[in-house]
């Protein structure tokens, strides 16, 4: 039993047993922060790892278009499938259902039948991509919100774009400076592996604090600054991203029960929501990213597998939540709870048993891999 299985049983537990007071607890602005910050750990470590995978990767280019694709295809299909006219309400869904992130298959990464090329790849876009929507479901809520009073997409994205140069202002300079002086501290002796553990941790906890401090984006500024901070450092020994990366899982273990207790007390799904959460995990992504993948150097079987290896998880329960809790008692919030649901719980059963299974079928010892290229 896999570790997103087990908290969403404890979580459904817990929500049988309760008098919903930890649904009420959920929907609370501390509760939103925390789920923020759970968020930006996450980014922040993803973004740690980007520069080391990307260059020998042959496909990260062509997966993020293919990502922007995907997000076009759910918004637009979202419109005729439930039946929406709100293209604010239908851009935060496919913000929701659409990154990817492969904690609910993490046997992805371990799997050597899968060619080394197609697990980077998938590893740095389910990195990417979670870094790339935040700003556009941060615009499309403002949008949401302004759209109940009067059309005002321009300033939505006048507001969005603030908070998104406000993350820049706060998280590349926090990342360079912490690259630079934790390096200079490491490599003079002035400090040892347990102090670097805390202070690569605090990197992400005061660029979250001051963005959110100026009304900008506590997650997008925690990415930026992990960017900014592996483009600068030097080696330091001892796995120094151990605790942040510890500190992540434990917080996204809590987002699991969390969609436990909301699966047995939330509402009840219309069909039409188990459709779109379905046609999220397939054809919205298996589409766009298979003509993405075309006149690439992956071979038949390795875009195949990139086309079916796109497990949701945290990014969709963070994204899912912030709109719930955004969306005060707006009657969409059912919704987006729904397919919240659908589409991480659908995901755990279809990736954590279809993955082994693609593997198996298309892949191939990784001791014939095939040398790595760039595209």
């Amino acid at each position: 039993m896999t570790e997103p299985v087990a908290m969403i049983i404890a979580g459904a537990v817990v929500g049988l047993t309760d008098d919903e007071w930890l649904l009420e607890s959920i929907d609370t602005s501390t509760a939103l922060r925390v789920v923020e910050f759970g968020l930006a750990l996450f980014l922040f470590s993803d973004a740690t790892e980007i520069r080391e995978r990307i260059a020998p990767n042959t496909g990260v280019t062509r997966m993020l278009v293919a990502f922007g694709a995907s997000l076009l295809l759910a918004t637009v299909a979202g419109k005729f499938v439930l039946n929406l006219d709100s293209w604010p309400l239908l851009l935060i869904l496919a913000c929701i259902v659409m990154p990817t992130d492969l904690v609910p298959a993490q046997s992805i990464l371990r799997d050597n039948r899968i060619t080394k090329r197609v697990r980077d790849t998938l590893n740095v876009e389910s990195g990417l991509n979670d870094g790339l929507v935040a700003p556009v479901i941060l615009f499309a809520l403002e949008a949401y919100r302004r759209a109940i009073d009067s059309e005002d997409a321009l300033g939505a994205l006048g507001h969005a774009l603030s908070a998104v140069v406000k993350s820049v202002l706060v998280g590349v300079p926090i990342g360079v400076a912490a690259g630079v002086g934790l390096s200079a501290a490491a490599a003079r002796g002035w400090t040892d592996p347990r102090a670097v553990r805390c202070g690569i941790l605090a990197i992400p906890v005061l660029t979250f604090a001051m963005a959110i401090s100026i009304d900008g984006n506590g997650f997008v500024a925690a990415f930026l600054a992990g960017i900014a901070y592996r483009a600068t450092h030097r080696d330091i020994p001892d796995e120094p991203l151990e605790l942040t990366e510890r500190l992540g899982q434990f917080l996204g273990l809590g987002l699991w029960f969390v969609v436990g207790a909301i699966a047995v007390a939330g509402p009840w799904l219309h069909w039409t929501v188990v459709v779109y959460g379905l046609l999220a995990l397939t054809v919205f992504r298996m589409v766009p990213t298979w003509i993405a993948l075309i006149g690439s150097r992956f071979t038949r079987a390795e875009r195949v597998m990139l086309c079916c290896l796109g497990p949701r998880g945290v990014a969709s329960i963070v994204f899912g939540l912030l709109a719930m809790n955004s969306m005060a008692d707006s009657p969409d919030t059912e919704l987006v709870v729904g397919a919240t649901l659908v589409v991480v719980c659908a995901s755990i059963l279809l990736h954590g048993i279809g993955a082994p299974l693609v593997a198996a079928r298309l892949g191939r010892s990784g001791r014939g891999a095939m040398a790595d290229g760039s595209d």
